[in-house]
C-alpha cells in the first residue's frame, strides 16, 4: 500500500470503577469532586490556567491543558461546541511527547482477526485515555461513535483512517440499508489527529500499514450511553465518486 502524503455521568462518589473497553477496568475519580475542588481553589478561573506549568513538559503538561479544556468546554454538547472541545484538546497534543506504555494490553474486540491491543493511560478528568497499538497489516473495523467523541493522535508507525457520515436520519437499531460518505481518508503519522465528533465524522476505522502503527484515543463522554452495542459498518458497492466525494451502500451489524 503506497503512503500518502455535556452532559458528563456524574457522581458524588470520590472513586469509581469504570469499564473503558472490553475486559479493561479502571478506577477513576470523580469528575464532579476535583471539579469542585478545582474551582474553590481558582484553578480553573481563567484560560490561562491552561498553560502548563514551566518545571511540567511532556505528557504530564499535556494532561493538566487537556483537564484545564475539559473542565472549561464540556458544558457544551452542540456541535459547534464539541468542535470547539476536540480542536482545543487536539492543539494539546502537539507537545504531548513520549507516553507511558500501559502495564496491560488487551485485544481490541473491534477487529475481524488477532493483532489489535488496547491499553489505558491514567490522569484524564472528565476523558479517557485509551491507548492503542495495531500489529502491521490489522484492521480495526468501522464503527460510529453514538455517545462519546475522540482525539486520536498518532504515536509511532502509521494507519490509515476513513471516516464516514450517514446520509439522511441516523437510526443505529435499524436493519434496513442505506448510504454513507466516506468524509476522511487520512494517513495518520506520529503527531498527526484525527477528530471524532458526535455530529461530525462520527464513524472511523482504522489499517494498520505495513510498520503497524500506535497512539491514542482521548475519549470523552458526551451523552449517556446507549443500551444497544456498539454499531459497526459493513460497507456495500459504491454508489458514486466524485473525486473525493465517495458515497457506499452500507447497513449496520453487530459485533
Amino acid at each position: 500500500m503506497q503512503k500518502p502524503g455535556r452532559i458528563i455521568i456524574q457522581t458524588d462518589e470520590t472513586q469509581r470503577e469504570r469499564q473503558i473497553a472490553p475486559g479493561l477496568w479502571v478506577t477513576r475519580r470523580s469528575f464532579v469532586a476535583l471539579c469542585g475542588a478545582g474551582i474553590a481553589a481558582g484553578a480553573f478561573a481563567s484560560s490561562a490556567a491552561e498553560i502548563a506549568e514551566p518545571s511540567k513538559q511532556g505528557f504530564e503538561a499535556f494532561l493538566d491543558a487537556a483537564n484545564a479544556t475539559a473542565a472549561r468546554l464540556l458544558d457544551d454538547p452542540s456541535a459547534a461546541g464539541q468542535d470547539r472541545y476536540l480542536r482545543t484538546m487536539s492543539a494539546h497534543t502537539a507537545a504531548i511527547g513520549r507516553v507511558p506504555i500501559p502495564e496491560t494490553w488487551r485485544d481490541s474486540g473491534q477487529s475481524d482477526g488477532p493483532g489489535t491491543y488496547i491499553g489505558f493511560n491514567p490522569g484524564g478528568v472528565g476523558f479517557v485515555i485509551l491507548h492503542w497499538r495495531m500489529e502491521p497489516g490489522t484492521r480495526i473495523l468501522p464503527h460510529a461513535h453514538t455517545y462519546g467523541n475522540v482525539v486520536t493522535v498518532g504515536l509511532e508507525g502509521w494507519v490509515r483512517v476513513r471516516n464516514y457520515e450517514v446520509e439522511g436520519e441516523r437510526d443505529y437499531t435499524s436493519d434496513e440499508g442505506f448510504t454513507v460518505r466516506n468524509t476522511v481518508d487520512q494517513i495518520l503519522t506520529p503527531g498527526a489527529t484525527n477528530l471524532v465528533s458526535l455530529e461530525r465524522d462520527y464513524i472511523h476505522g482504522f489499517d494498520a500499514g505495513d510498520e503497524g502503527g500506535r497512539g491514542l484515543d482521548i475519549t470523552t463522554r458526551v451523552l449517556p450511553k446507549p443500551d444497544y452495542g456498539v454499531p459497526y459498518l459493513e460497507l456495500g458497492e459504491m454508489a458514486s465518486s466524485r473525486g473525493p466525494d465517495r458515497r457506499f451502500s452500507a447497513r449496520w451489524r453487530r459485533a
